[in-house]
């Protein structure tokens, strides 16, 4: 016999979010704001850039590779062994409260390679010419899927970055997706996170008292592919900010207190 469950029973309470810019936008910065607010967390990281938040003191490792082997002692580790480490209970003891990937669109580029590899390897002992080349792109579309949903579903935030990037649809029209390896993926991923924020900077003023803005879009914005599960509504399509977290807290803070919030907090 089904019982049928309730949607006021839903108790999931951690954040899932993709968030992709272009360079120097203050990307690799969203995981000290996370680590300021949520308490410890770790990161996966494929960047070379984390000097920008040394002074937030975040546990991490580097991936070198997908899955070619893993040498602590001389730094080298595969994403694939770091993954299979956070399902340990060494892993879980450290009871981080967040997990970041900076950034999948470095993982994206090992995962094809990997799938590049083992395809070019399976064709040489089949005693073929060459590999097929489809078999090469769903190998790495079920790699960086299965590993993204992976993650997403243990029970910490999660937060995912990206590099952006500039295409257009059958029509002509500009579009800014995440950048990743493969046109099918890179409009496929985001689906599997709650939200998927973009991250653009206009400069204001004169050259002599210049100033970069930063905002945040939460919609389809000018080709821009956001979107959040903002069920109170509570964010506009576009937020001036650069902290992603302000959004977050935004978006789940108790009624009363987003009612204290100051008119230009609540607005875009």
């Amino acid at each position: 016999m089904f019982k049928a469950q309730n949607t006021r029973d839903e108790t999931t309470s951690h954040m899932k979010s993709m968030f992709f810019a272009p360079h120097g936008w203050g990307k690799t910065t969203q995981f000290k704001y996370l680590q300021e607010y949520y308490g410890d967390g770790f990161i996966i990281s494929g960047e070379s850039g984390l000097s920008s938040i040394r002074s937030a003191g975040i546990d991490y490792l580097p991936f070198n590779s997908w899955d070619n082997g893993s040498d602590p002692e001389k730094n080298k580790y595969s994403f694939v062994d770091i993954f299979r480490w956070m399902k340990t209970d060494d892993f879980k003891s450290k009871d981080y409260k967040w997990i970041g990937l900076d950034s999948l669109t470095e993982l994206s580029s090992h995962s094809l390679k990997a799938a590049q590899e083992k395809c070019d390897a399976e064709a040489k002992e089949q005693g073929k010419k060459n590999a097929n080349g489809f078999e090469a792109w769903a190998k790495h579309s079920a790699n960086l899927i299965g590993a993204c949903k992976a993650i997403r579903d243990m029970p910490v935030h999660f937060l995912v970055t990206a590099l952006a990037k500039e295409s257009q649809d059958e029509n002509g029209n500009i579009e800014h997706w995440p950048y990743l390896d493969g046109k099918a993926i890179q409009q496929a991923l985001p689906g599997i996170f709650d939200n998927v924020f973009a991250g653009v900077r206009a400069t204001s003023g004169d050259k002599n008292d210049a100033k970069v803005l930063r905002y945040i879009i939460m919609d389809d914005v000018k080709g821009w592919k956001g979107k959040v599960r903002d069920e109170k509504r509570r964010l506009a399509p576009v937020e001036q900010t650069g902290n992603l977290v302000d959004l977050l807290k935004k978006m789940s803070m108790p009624d009363a207190d987003f009612k204290k919030l100051k008119p230009k907090e609540t607005e875009a």
